[in-house]
């Protein structure tokens, strides 16, 4: 008995999985295209450059101030301060890179095994570009930074935020917890792991500071340095991923529905959607709910025209921080 072949885009294949109860796995057939080429293409080049970001941050930042960070880098960070008091023929950062290495196998093992696809092959990828530029950097001189801890964290901590965000756009990630926290939400998607993963970040650089102060004979300052990067890297990352000028949607309950609609089409060029609001008013006229999305900075502008139009309308607005199906909401948005 023949099979139907059916050829559609890879993109869409990796989207629906061999498990699709509308196509069988002997049915699909990835037909390459160019542009799914230079897709991946695009997407392996971003996840070099969030590799070389996380190195940076390390070996320019983080190891010159004797900082430890959240996560697997901070744990690779401790621990080679304990093997370095019995393995003192290399450099600290040569070692760490290894052991970096090391730690993060266990995790890509699993992530193989549990997650597969797509995120396991970048995650392996910028892994491994991270320990070769660990591994590489004190050979070429690359520079270092230790004149002033907090400068440092600020600058980590914005450096590894834009990594942690282009990894995650490109569906990869850094490793470490990021790996755990997949394979857990995976099998378990109710429990919050965002909590989880910044109590354990906050264990580890606490634990791995302590390590540093017995070793080096630092002071507790770098405790407190250690928890402000691993709040500011995570507080980073979320501004990048929101935007700087995310937008936010108008939920408006009025009288003034109609006037209101239209001068919102045509002053802002947006669409908007309309649906019936039932409740009880002293007035007893019919109100609606006039729903819109507005750039941040337009959001003055439609709150003086809601006040011009109605001004005893009932109003709440929430932060919109994904607009997927216009890549293009934030350029093409414009004001008569």
């Amino acid at each position: 008995m023949l099979s139907r072949v059916v050829f559609i885009p890879g993109d869409f294949v990796s989207e629906i999985g061999t498990k699709s109860p509308l196509l069988r796995e002997d049915e699909i057939v990835k037909k390459p295209t160019v542009k799914g080429f230079l897709t991946k293409l695009t997407e392996y080049i971003w996840m070099t450059v969030a590799g070389l970001l996380n190195a940076v941050t390390l070996y320019t930042f983080l190891n010159p101030s004797k900082l430890i960070a959240g996560g697997f880098s901070g744990l690779a960070s401790a621990l080679t301060y304990i093997f370095h008091l019995f393995i003192d023929s290399v450099t600290y950062d040569q070692l760490m890179s290894v052991v970096y290495l090391i730690l993060n196998i266990p995790l890509l093992v699993c992530s193989v095994i549990f997650l597969r696809g797509d995120f396991t092959v970048k995650t392996v990828y910028a892994t491994v570009v991270c320990t070769v530029a660990l591994a590489v950097f004190p050979h070429i001189s690359f520079p270092q930074f230790n004149e002033s801890r907090i400068i440092g964290v600020i600058f980590a901590a914005v450096i590894i935020g834009y990594s942690m965000y282009i990894a995650s756009e490109v569906n990869g990630s850094n490793g470490g917890t990021e790996i755990i926290a997949r394979i857990v939400s995976k099998y378990h998607p109710e429990i919050d792991l965002s909590k989880v993963i910044l109590v354990s970040n906050f264990l580890i650089a606490v634990a791995g500071s302590v390590i540093v102060i017995i070793i080096e004979g630092e002071n507790l300052s770098i405790v407190v340095y250690s928890l402000i990067y691993v709040v500011l890297g995570s507080t980073f990352m979320g501004m990048f991923k929101r935007g700087f000028n995310h937008p936010q949607k108008f939920m408006i309950v009025t009288t003034e529905y109609e006037r209101l609609t239209e001068d919102i089409t045509a002053y802002f060029k947006r669409g908007c959607s309309v649906v019936d609001a039932k409740g009880i008013s002293n007035d007893g006229r019919e109100r609606k709910i006039v729903f819109v999305v507005v750039q941040y900075r337009q959001r003055v502008h439609l709150k003086q025209l809601i006040k011009a139009r109605d001004p005893h309308a009932f109003v709440f607005v929430k932060d919109v921080y994904d607009v997927f199906s216009r890549p293009t909401f934030n350029r093409s948005y414009k004001i008569k």
